[in-house]
């Protein structure tokens, strides 16, 4: 009978090394996929029996095949909807009414405008209040409700220089027409403005110097814009300049234009910003904006209005707050990523494609933001690659293939002492 007995031991050798193999295997199969976590085959052994007064060993047996939680290399992809985690954590998932987790961040947006993972399931975050804090209970991520509203321009900042021995204009400044306003100024700039309904109009500024450290500026628009004459010059407003000896604005403060009203828009005042008039002497304060040296005289302008925009972007930052970019230059925050976090992540219920449920063992998640409570931080545009080591993986396929053949010799040793015995009673 311990003949026999050595048989089923070396059988329950030969299963478990093939069950292992087939860990291994598996592993090595996953060395692509995208935030794959190797298992490790754990062995145990089977109830000893006694015999003759001598415990002996009834053989092995898998007992686990436990999950390696070590990070995977982080690459990047290019893609904005490509998210890695570094770190604990898992991303959050929307299935039915329940959630699943997942460490792949390969996602893409689908036709509806929701952020989701290859089997199409949304990925979960959550809303945020006008100071950028996440609120409330977790919501599917989605875009396609996402545009910005037109702003009216209320601001115009000019800064650079104004020549400064620039010639006297006989008669000063004509503001006429277009070419009379341009024959009679010594530089201008274009800048463009926003009405309330995001349509564009353009601001032409006419500098005319009128004496030493002192420059006239008409702002006029095509009066077309406003309701008049299209090719027409509508002058909207006149500011004066003054300038120190060492060329720093000392007049006016930032100058308000008079009320103007963009046909089919409603009246808007657009501030004219020069930078910070100063009496100080020449130490460098007060050159944040325009300023009047010798060459040439190269003002430009920037204004805080803009059109009305869609979505064309998007963008994840570390602590993973999702920031859209669209199409009219703006940006503007939108949703908060949520990440969770388990006692006993390694003991999550696999169901393929990289998702995992809770389990009895793992425990319930804990659920919050990126980069804070131990969760780890998001990586933007890249993936989490699987953390298999494909050098042990095949040195652990030659141990286990000895293994294989170790039980298998002992299975063909106990076969041959089972043969001498039937040909001693021959």
């Amino acid at each position: 009978m311990a003949i026999i007995g050595s048989l089923s031991i070396a059988r329950s050798g030969l299963v478990a090394t093939r069950d292992a193999m087939s860990v291994t295997a598996n592993n090595i199969a996953n060395v692509n996929t995208t935030a794959f976590k190797g298992s490790r085959p754990e062995f145990a052994d089977l109830l000893s029996t006694i015999r003759g007064g001598v415990e002996v060993g009834l053989g092995t047996r898998l007992a686990a095949a436990s999950q390696t939680p070590t990070q995977g290399n982080i690459e990047s992809t290019g893609r904005s909807t490509d998210l890695a985690i570094e770190g604990n954590g898992f991303f959050v998932l929307g299935e039915g009414s329940g959630l699943v987790y997942s460490r792949a961040g390969d996602f893409r947006v689908d036709k509806e405008g929701f952020l989701v993972n290859l089997q199409g399931l949304r990925v979960q975050g959550f809303n945020l209040t006008s100071e950028g804090q996440a609120i409330g209970g977790l919501v599917d991520i989605g875009f396609a409700q996402f545009s910005t509203e037109a702003a009216a321009t209320t601001r115009i900042t000019l800064r650079n220089n104004l020549q400064s021995d620039a010639p006297l204009i006989p008669g000063g400044f004509d503001g006429t027409s277009f070419e009379s306003a341009n024959s009679t100024s010594n530089f201008t700039t274009t800048v463009p403005a926003f009405d309330s309904l995001g349509q564009r109009h353009e601001l032409t500024l006419f500098f005319t110097r009128t004496g030493p450290g002192a420059w006239d500026v008409n702002v006029g628009v095509d009066d077309g814009d406003t309701g008049g004459t299209s090719g027409d010059l509508n002058v909207l407003g006149t500011m004066s300049l003054t300038f120190d000896s060492s060329g720093a604005l000392t007049g006016p403060d930032p100058t308000d234009l008079a009320s103007v009203t963009f046909n089919g828009a409603a009246a808007q005042t657009i501030t004219i910003d020069f930078g910070t008039p100063t009496t100080a002497p020449d130490d460098g304060l007060g050159r944040d904006g325009v300023v009047q040296l010798a060459g040439s005289s190269n003002v430009a302008g920037t204004q805080n209005g803009f059109a009305a925009g869609d979505l064309q972007g998007i963008a994840f930052d570390t602590d993973g707050l999702l920031t859209g970019i669209f199409n009219n230059g703006q940006t503007r925050t939108l949703f908060q990523l949520a990440l969770a976090d388990f006692t006993a992540p390694d003991r999550l219920t696999s169901i393929g494609n990289q998702l995992f449920r809770e389990s009895v063992s793992s425990g319930s998640p804990a659920i919050g933001k990126p980069d804070s409570s131990g969760l780890g931080r998001i990586i933007s545009n890249s993936l989490e690659r699987s953390n298999v080591d494909l050098a042990q993986e095949f040195i652990d396929l030659i141990s286990l293939q000895r293994a294989f053949q170790a039980n298998a010799r002992v299975i063909t040793t106990s076969d041959g002492l089972l043969t001498d015995l039937i040909n001693i009673v021959r």
